[in-house]
């Protein structure tokens, strides 16, 4: 495997690394009736809060890890460089999340997500 292609394997396990800092400050900080996002307020209200946040890890990695493992192995270079600019967005994106989550900090993409989520929880809401 060429260093590039170990590359995006590394940047698959950091961006799978960081959910962590997610998870482990939305089991602390968050419960069902405060979290923001509705798929993630549903899945909460079905397997508890730490139940939830563990299967949603499990099911991040399995995805970033079945993504790279290819991309690594076969993909050209604009592949793997996407891969690697992909990943690092995802790495930050969990680290900011992590920071909202504690202290109430938000980037501007954060308070985007935010604006998401909420639109989104409107649009689900049945009537």
């Amino acid at each position: 495997m060429e260093t590039i292609g170990i590359v995006v394997i590394v940047m698959a396990a950091v961006a799978s690394l960081t959910k962590i800092i997610d998870v482990v400050t939305t089991i602390l900080r968050v419960n069902v009736h405060t979290e923001i996002n509705p798929i993630g307020r549903f899945l909460f209200g079905r397997l508890g809060v730490k139940g939830g946040c563990w299967a949603t890890f499990v099911v991040w990695s399995a995805f970033c890890m079945g993504v790279a493992w290819p991309i690594a192995d076969h993909g050209d270079i604009f592949d793997r460089v996407g891969a690697i600019i992909i990943y690092s967005v995802l790495t930050y994106l969990n680290v900011s999340t992590g920071l909202f989550n504690m202290k109430g900090i938000a980037i501007p993409f954060t308070r985007s997500i935010i604006r998401f989520y909420c639109w989104l929880g409107r649009k689900l809401r049945v009537y």
